[in-house]
This record gives C-alpha cells, sequence and structure tokens, in this order.
C-alpha cells in the first residue's frame, strides 16, 4: 500500500501528485475536501515522498487501484495534477468501474508534439542532472514548474519535494517498465464513459492546453475548464479556486 494521508467520510476523492511533487502538495485541501462529505486519501506514488521507487513493476495506476484495494475503496473521484493525472486517466482506462469521475489538470494527451518551451525544461533539467550537478537540476524544475512570480515559499516547497525525488530515484531498481494501457489503446478514450474535466491553469505551458482540449472533445462525458492566474500547479498556486472547480465537478 502506497504511504498516504486520510481524512473524512463518504465518497471517495483519490488525489494524485505532479512529478515535481509529493503528497504534501494536498496538505491544504484534505480537510477543506473532507468537510465536503468526501473521504480524502491523497497516496505518494512510487519514487516520489515516502514511497521508494518500484521493485517488480512500473505500473504507478495498478499501485494506485492496490492502494484503494487496501483501504476497501471500491469506486473513488480521482484528481491528478501533470504525472497525477497521467496516472489517474490510465488508472480509469484499466478499471473504469473503480473511478466515478476524473478531474485531469495539466495531463498530457496521445499525438501531442511536445514545444519548443516544454523540450527546452527537459533539456535543462537532464543536462544538468547527468553532469551530476543536482542543486542546478533542481533550479531547472522550480524555474520550468512554477510561474515567474511565484513566491520564494512555494518555489522552496517544490525544490524540496524535487530533492527528494532524486534522492529516492536514485535507489536502485530491479523494475520493468509496464505497457502503458494509453499508448496500446489509444481508442479506449473515446469508450471511457466516466465524467471527466480535462483543466489546464490559464498560464500553462501550450502543450496541456492543448491536451486539455483534446481530451474534453475525444471523451464521451469530458468538460474543459480554466483556472484564473495559475499554471501548472494549481494545488499550490491557486488552491481555493482549484478545490472550488474540484468540488462543483465530484460533488
Amino acid at each position: 500500500m502506497l504511504p498516504h494521508d486520510e481524512a473524512g467520510s463518504g465518497p471517495a476523492i483519490v488525489l494524485l501528485h505532479a512529478g515535481v511533487a509529493d503528497r504534501s502538495i494536498w496538505a491544504e485541501h484534505l480537510r477543506p475536501l473532507a468537510g465536503g462529505g468526501f473521504r480524502v486519501v491523497a497516496p505518494d506514488l512510487p519514487g516520489f515522498g515516502e514511497a521508494p521507487v518500484a521493485q517488480d513493476e512500473e505500473a504507478p495506476w495498478a499501485d494506485v487501484l492496490r492502494t484503494m484495494d487496501e483501504l476497501s475503496i471500491d469506486r473513488a473521484a480521482l484528481v491528478g495534477n501533470s504525472f497525477g493525472a497521467d496516472v489517474a486517466l490510465r488508472a480509469a482506462l484499466v478499471a473504469p468501474g473503480r473511478v466515478s469521475a476524473l478531474v485531469l489538470c495539466a495531463a498530457r494527451a496521445p499525438g501531442i508534439e511536445p514545444s519548443p518551451e516544454l523540450t527546452a525544461v527537459w533539456e535543462a533539467e537532464e543536462t544538468a542532472y547527468e553532469r551530476g550537478d543536482v542543486a542546478a537540476a533542481v533550479d531547472a524544475v522550480v524555474a520550468g514548474w512554477t510561474l515567474p512570480d511565484a513566491s520564494d515559499a512555494l518555489r522552496e516547497r517544490v525544490a524540496a519535494m524535487q530533492r527528494r525525488a532524486y534522492e529516492l530515484q536514485a535507489e536502485e531498481s530491479t523494475a520493468v517498465e509496464a505497457p502503458d494501457p494509453l499508448d496500446e489503446r489509444p481508442d479506449d478514450l473515446a469508450r471511457l464513459d466516466v465524467p471527466t474535466l480535462a483543466a489546464v491553469g490559464e498560464h500553462d505551458k501550450p502543450d496541456f492546453h492543448e491536451a486539455a482540449e483534446l481530451l474534453a472533445r475525444t471523451l464521451p462525458r469530458g468538460r474543459h475548464a480554466v483556472i484564473d492566474r495559475a499554471g501548472h500547479l494549481p494545488p499550490l498556486e491557486t488552491p481555493e479556486a482549484f478545490r472550488e472547480l474540484v468540488l462543483g465537478f465530484v460533488g
């Protein structure tokens, strides 16, 4: 079972963090969402926070479903940001009966080529990390995924989560990457009959705007939303607006 935080009782909401974060990104959201009448669970995905890297198979969507099993959660609304949204979508594809709703914030979508802006962010991090300069890699992540006017506190919070992820992901792993259900069966998107909100921050990169629009068009019960004043990490940048969006959709 994945390490997790939990609050409340009622219909379940599972919160899945971004790839530059861990479950602590949801710390301020647990009680307010629970106050809406929900059982709220926020796990660390493998290789983040307190969750070690996978040793058998890299399939974080399967880890989420197993954690739901261990917690006796038959169905849940899956709410994901960035990498967490990608994981949520794949969990819904492999087990649609377990998912009551999806909120996909800053998700990726098949068939979209990375923009020069996104490629530059990835390359800056990779170049620094490969030369062994972890501090520069962390700086590249913070610069690439936070807004120019982000507070020092928010930047340091992202930096601390990223440093922890590097520490964990440096551990040796014998895991084999599982086949990606979306890559294997992209046509299943058009058959995924789950209420889905594809959201994106107003100031996020164009890749994620394009992906949100594509997902909203393709999914049978898809809707599209833009979160004002937010970038790639609305749970941190505009927490109240993000919660309002979630509660308005899953409630």
